[in-house]
């Protein structure tokens, strides 16, 4: 951290339980944030450079990236609308509708067509509808105090 000094330079990276899994789900978590926008001309040359970087076969690194995004984005509008309801936190359904368009792009990926008619089978979109819904849900939830 550039602006301290000796030992407070040094900053603390969040390793999220540390758990070891598939290579391309950091590259996913990177360019698929639920909080920002990576413009997706950005995401495709960085997708190029760790390909190129790695080695690796690029069209089985193209389906896990997906697979990955799918798992990923799934868990995340689970734990969005669990925040809300359980937590009392309604800020986190404005992210939804960004990370259901990561989810549906991932789904997009030819090799995923019959998990993409499950999921939209199974999972509803985001829509006002449901979002008014929850944010409902979320104001009974008392606050701590």
């Amino acid at each position: 951290m550039p602006d301290r000094n000796h030992q407070k330079r040094v900053g603390l990276l969040d390793f999220q339980d540390a758990t070891l899994g598939h290579r391309m789900y950091d590259l996913v978590s990177l360019l698929q944030d639920a909080r920002r926008d990576v413009p997706p001309e950005i995401e495709t040359e960085m997708r190029r450079r760790y390909a190129l970087a790695t080695n690796r076969d690029p069209q089985q690194d193209e389906i896990a990236y997906a697979v990955l995004g799918v798992q990923r984005n799934l868990r995340i509008i689970g734990l969005f609308a669990r925040r809300c309801v359980r937590d009392g936190k309604p800020h986190y359904l404005d992210l939804m509708p960004r990370v259901w368009s990561l989810l549906i792009r991932n789904l997009d990926h030819p090799a995923l067509s019959d998990l993409r008619q499950m999921t939209l089978g199974l999972v509803p979109a985001p829509s006002n509808t449901i979002l008014n819904t929850l944010r409902q849900r979320c104001e009974t939830i008392p606050t701590p105090s």
